[in-house]
Formats: C-alpha cells, structure tokens, sequence
C-alpha cells in the first residue's frame, strides 16, 4: 500500500508544514470564543492551524489528503485514524495535518470542508472533522446542507450566526483552493491520500497495520523509536 514518492509530493507535504508553521495564531487564542471570526485574515490563520493535531516536533509528520464527501474517507476515519492517534500522535511521535481535496465530483465536497475550516477559526476542527464524516450520509445527499452545518456547529457550542456566515460567504474559500491547487499540482486527484514524512505515500483507506509499519520504520530511521507498538483495539 505505501511507495516512495517524488518530488513533487514532497514539495506539496513540504509546503503544506510551512504554511502551518508560518501561522500568526496560537492554539489559545484558536480557543478563546466560539464566535467565527469576520476577518479573513483572523480566520483563515485559525483555521489553517486548528487542522493540525499534535506535537509540533513529533518525528513524523503525516500529511491526509481527504474529502468529508469521500467514502474511503469516511471508511478511514471509522475504521484506522483513532488508532493512529492513540498509538501515535497522542505520544507525540505522529503529527498530523489534513488537507482539503475537494473531488469536482462531489456536489457539497467543497461546502463541507468550508463548515469543517470555519469549525476550526474556533478551535473546533477536529470535533467537526468527526461529526461530518460521522454523519456523511445524512448531509450528503442534501442539495442544500447549510442548515445541517450550522446544526452541528451549534451542538459543538459554535455561535450558529456567525457560523453560517463564514459558510455561506466561503470567507475561508482561499484556503481551499490553496490546498486544492497544491494536491493538484503534486499529481494526486483521490483520496484519501496520506504522505508520511516527506518520503512515503499511502494510497486509499489502508489499515492500521499499513501505517504501523510505515511509521514505524520512519522512527527508527529518524531516531524517534517505535516502542513496539501493539495493534489497537
């Protein structure tokens, strides 16, 4: 399931942690309301930073590449990225960024990374991030899931106005394209799509034993050790 990759996915992982690292926002201030921010640039900063989860010297960074309209997607989430984050990035050896690839062909591909990054101008895109994938089929079918976004930023306590408008008026709409036009140039068109430390790619909704013995062999080789990780529940 892994390969090495050139460089043209390197570049694209590369820049996608500088653009996090270059963030004038810190965690706390992510975390200091609930009301979305009506200035782009405020916003956007939060935003960019909120999809990364933890540490910002873990040894390994991975890089996901994903859509909240994909079913692999969906599958991956259910079924491998609580495992990972377990065994990994809450013992600080993984870091992890998501990157927005909205598939042309999903009709709500867009809207819906839209509501997860306005999630995140509050601190909250990971708890969005969830709920999204959680209930892609309720959403997903919708000509309109405006109202369903704005349902579930008011049960992760997210001011619903303020909300609304950032998803209504794609206030965060060049964050989207940015990361979309980067995936595209680095050749990858599905999802989801992982880089793992600049060196090894993963394709599709692999298990978590793919990632194990990728990780695992990057922390050796970068020093970090492994632990001998078990399989998670």
């Amino acid at each position: 399931m892994s390969k090495r990759f050139g460089v043209g996915l390197a570049v694209m992982a590369g820049a996608a942690v500088l653009t996090i690292g270059g963030c004038a926002a810190s965690a706390e201030s992510a975390q200091e309301g609930s009301v979305v921010p009506s200035d782009v640039l405020v916003a956007g900063e939060r935003a960019d930073k909120g999809r990364l989860k933890g540490a910002d010297d873990a040894p390994v960074r991975i890089v996901e590449i994903s859509d909240f309209q994909c079913p692999f997607c969906r599958q991956f989430h259910d079924e491998t990225l609580a495992q990972i984050d377990s065994a990994y990035i809450q013992t600080g050896k993984v870091s992890y960024l998501w990157v927005s690839y909205a598939n042309p062909g999903h009709s709500q591909a867009f809207a819906s990374s839209e509501a997860a990054f306005c999630a995140g101008a509050v601190g909250k895109f990971w708890p969005m991030h969830g709920l999204l994938f959680e209930r892609q089929e309720q959403w997903s079918g919708s000509a309109d899931p405006y109202a369903a976004f704005v349902s579930y930023a008011e049960e992760l306590n997210i001011d619903g106005e303020s909300f609304g408008s950032c998803v209504r008026n794609s206030l965060l709409a060049s964050l989207l394209l940015r990361d979309f036009t980067s995936v595209s140039r680095a050749g990858i068109s599905s999802t989801p799509y992982f880089i793992l430390a600049d060196s090894v790619a993963i394709r599709g909704a692999a298990g978590f034993d793919a990632f194990k013995q990728a990780i695992d062999t990057l922390l050796v080789l970068k020093g970090g050790g492994s632990d001998d990780v078990q399989d998670q529940p």
